[in-house]
Formats: structure tokens, sequence, C-alpha cells
């Protein structure tokens, strides 16, 4: 028996409507960036206020975000690099707007990818490890941030941020300039278990295409990884999905240790 959410979606078709969304997300990585996954109903970063976060691009294009978690390693999302030769992927951290010529910009190649058994079709570890080609240089503009405990819980109701550079609405632009948004984490009828889902659910806000692979920040800890939306960006109905990070310590510490 198919079990019907409260928004009135069997599982069947939740699944096809996140399916849905990741091809979505794949077709702008081939078809050069066309959609991407950015934050709705936000606002403009203070620049550097979010010193861990990273640009992942392709040909100088943003494409997705990550979290720099080591001197030499960078956590996103396993469905970012799941279309592209990770080689040919640029890394900019200490980044605020993507086209001016900022002196906090810092730029690395990838060496080594540690994935932990992504699955496509249903978006099971959503999660890739990336190593650097190169320790970075830790100052005021780029710094780690702090990884959570082995499954450690949220409680609903907890005040998180997220940011990225991605649209500022489903069929909007990508913003040159970070942007953030303030969001509640929800024990909602379509969160799973390997999932943190957050919303803003008095008004339309959320995260959207070019967040994928950016953080979750729950008090100064990285909780969780931009992954996937159903419906549209910022519905104010569905959710926002992030994997879980806690769940994964154990691949992280193997990876930072290799």
């Amino acid at each position: 028996m198919c079990r019907t959410s409260a928004l009135g979606y069997s599982a069947k078709s939740q699944m096809e409507l996140v399916v849905t969304i990741v091809s979505l997300l794949m077709a702008g990585h081939v078809y050069g960036g066309s959609l991407r996954t950015g934050i709705v109903g936000g606002r403009e970063a203070v620049p550097n206020s979010h010193p861990y976060i990273a640009s992942l691009q392709l040909r100088r294009q943003h494409f997705c975000g990550g979290s720099l978690i080591a001197r030499q390693f960078l956590m996103t999302a396993a469905h970012c690099l799941s279309e592209i030769n990770p080689t040919l992927v640029t890394v900019v951290l200490g980044a605020h707007s993507l086209q001016s010529n900022e002196a906090s910009k810092q730029t690395y190649r990838i060496a080594q990818v540690f994935e932990n058994g992504f699955n496509p079709q249903t978006l099971e570890n959503d999660i890739l490890i990336l190593k650097l080609n190169r320790p970075v240089s830790i100052n005021n503009q780029v710094q780690i941030v702090r990884l959570p405990r082995v499954n450690e819980t949220v409680p609903a109701g907890t005040r998180c941020i997220t940011a990225g550079w991605g649209r500022l609405g489903t069929q909007s632009r990508i913003p040159d300039r970070l942007q953030e948004l303030n969001v509640t984490v929800t024990s909602r009828d379509l969160c799973r278990p390997n999932n943190i889902c957050t919303g803003v659910f008095m008004r339309q806000a959320g995260i959207c295409f070019g967040d994928s692979g950016g953080p979750l920040v729950c008090n100064g800890v990285i909780q969780g990884i931009s992954s996937f939306i159903i419906q549209s960006c910022g519905s104010g109905v569905a959710p926002d999905f992030f994997s879980r990070v806690s769940l994964f310590r154990t691949f992280i510490d193997n990876a930072l240790n290799n």
C-alpha cells in the first residue's frame, strides 16, 4: 500500500518528483548550467560571513556549493558531480561576488573524490568528500566549519542558516553575490531519517537550483548538505531536503584520515 503524505502525494509520486528535480539539476550541468540550485526569499550575506562556503565552478560558471571541513578537504552533494569530470572543476573559496576579482578568493582543483554509495534514484547517500590539490590558506575569509557528533540529532524547531549562489526563484536569475536564509528544522511527514528538512512556512522562501552541496549550519555546526526540493523553489508548502551529515561521520573521518 502506498502511504499518502499530508500534501497528497503517494510515496511513488514523491520519488518521481525528486527524480525530476535531480534530472533538472543534472541537465544544468550537461547543458551549460541553465538550471542550477539558489536561495529564494533570502538576503545578501555579509561578505565572508560564511568563510567555509565554496563555489564549485565549471568553465568559470558556478553550479554547486560546498563546505570546507579540513585544510585540504571539501564536502558537497554527490549528485553535483554525478555527470562531471572532477578534474575539470575549479573550487573557489573566500568568495562573496562570483564575478569580482576579490583578493580574498582562493582557487583549487580536485585531486581525489571519496564517495559513499550514492543512489541517484532514491538520493540516498548524497554526499561527497573532495580532496583538494593542496591545503588551503586559513585566514579570516577562509575557515573550516565544525562537524557534528556521530548520529547527532537536530530537533524540530531548531533555527539554522543556509547559504548559496543559487537562483533567486525557479525561473529567476543566479545572483552575483552570496545569499543566505534563516530556516527552521521541521519534522514533516515527507522527511526521511537520512535527511534534515527545513522550511520557511510563513512565506515563499527556500533553496533553489544552484544551492546543491551547500551548507545547513545550526548553532555553528554543519548539520546538512543541500540535496533536493519537491515542487518549485521556495514553495512555502513542501520542505527543503538536506543530507544529514551526522550519519556520515565514519565515512567522513575515513576520508580525512586516508
